[in-house]
């Protein structure tokens, strides 16, 4: 198998196994919610504070990732997030339940600043596109198998049984990428950074000047973390209290969003060749703002189903097209602390509105969150258009060597 080849393969194989085992957890906040008796304030306590601590560990896990063999810290990452699904079982309470799901929050944590890192660096040149589509639809895949099953496998058996079951399927993974990555060039594996040490101020003016220039993205990168977090977390608890739908209906309905979502994101490149980067982008966070607003009005099973078409067609397009605006301007050795940023800013506004969303939920109803969404991401769609003729993403000095 050719080596850029397996690298496209392993990483998509670990970004499968990440995302099925950070879906896994929300999609279980019904029961969660009904076993240890949460409200919704606690329910976007454990959503908002883990990924508030995700934030944390990509920045860290990001900046030291440069310089050193991206698959082992991978392997490392797959090897704790599963480790961590089995300490999830033993969850009793609140308390409880909020440390272990913070546990995992950490582990999944080396996968996004590493593994993009590395599928950026490897395809810069030729078939970026391409391969952010394969990767990210991957993911998608593997998210969309955990969340149709584990309802469905939690009635059949047990709450704990899907996490026993992904925890196994991590360490299959686990031993398949490690064998795939074997025997790579080292060309490939680890890019030696010639930088000096950087100082707490020369890395937050490395960051800083990231940021001034995406800075057109870095909603984006807010809105497209929440589209994920929100719907992931308070849909479920939405169609729970708003319908009449049992557990594993539910669970296939935000399924098929995340399936059609990972076909989107299979044929991204495609989509892009014809309407371009930025009509993709405007498109998606257009489509986003309106089924956001269309989930707080109808409860009708056929009108949620095409709600769910459109929004994951809409959200998970929006991940490769802003991946690939950043790999564009990007040096190849310092990928793993520049995806640690992204993906800091992409953490931060799924944090921000789950906290909100939960709260807000408490005060006025389970529809808020989605309400929220809707009116952003219509308000950053109409920015877009306004900047349209102008670059989305500049490079900067220490950041680009093309």
């Amino acid at each position: 198998m050719n080596e850029r080849i397996r690298v496209l393969t392993t990483t998509s194989i670990y970004h499968a196994l990440n995302d099925s085992s950070v879906a896994v957890i929300p999609i279980l906040f019904p029961i969660f919610k009904l076993l240890f008796q949460l409200n919704y304030t606690q329910v976007g306590i454990i959503t908002g504070g883990g990924l508030l601590l995700t934030i944390i560990a990509q920045i860290v896990i990001g900046r030291k990732a440069d310089g050193r063999n991206f698959p082992t810290l991978l392997s490392v990452g797959v090897l704790l997030t599963s480790a961590s699904l089995l300490i999830i079982t033993q969850s009793h309470d609140f308390i409880t339940l909020l440390l272990y799901i913070l546990l995992i929050r950490f582990s999944s944590s080396f996968f996004h600043p590493i593994g993009i890192g590395w599928i950026s660096r490897t395809f810069k040149k030729s078939k970026l596109d391409w391969a952010m589509g394969i990767q990210s639809g991957s993911a998608d895949l593997g998210a969309f198998i955990a969340i149709a099953t584990t309802l469905y496998l939690t009635e059949l058996t047990y709450w704990q049984f899907p996490l026993f079951l992904w925890s196994i399927l991590g360490i299959i993974g686990l031993l398949i990428g490690i064998m795939l990555s074997q025997n790579l060039r080292e060309s490939l594996t680890t890019l030696k950074n010639e930088k000096k040490r950087q100082t707490f101020k020369e890395a937050l003016g490395e960051g800083l000047r990231l940021i001034k220039n995406i800075k057109l993205l870095v909603p984006a990168f807010m809105i497209s973390g929440a589209a994920w977090g929100i719907t992931i977390t308070y849909l479920p608890l939405l169609l729970n209290e708003r319908t009449t739908l049992s557990l594993p209906a539910i669970g296939m309905l935000i399924a098929i969003w995340v399936g059609i979502g990972g076909i989107a994101s299979f044929l991204y490149s495609t989509i892009t060749s014809y309407l371009g980067r930025k009509n993709v982008i405007i498109f998606s966070y257009l489509t986003i703002g309106i089924m956001g607003i269309f989930l707080t009005i109808f409860t009708n099973v056929l009108v949620l189903l095409v709600i769910m078409i459109l929004l994951g067609i809409a959200v998970f397009l929006t991940y490769p097209a802003l991946f690939s605006f950043v790999s564009e301007v990007t040096q190849s050795s310092v990928e793993g602390r520049t995806f640690g940023i992204i993906f800091t800013l992409q953490l931060g506004g799924g944090a921000l509105l789950l906290f909100a969303g939960g709260i807000l939920s408490d005060l006025f109803g389970i529809w808020m969150p989605f309400f929220l969404l809707g009116t952003i991401s219509i308000l950053f769609m109409t920015t877009l258009i306004i900047y349209y003729k102008k670059p989305y993403a500049l490079a900067s000095e220490g950041f680009y060597d093309g």
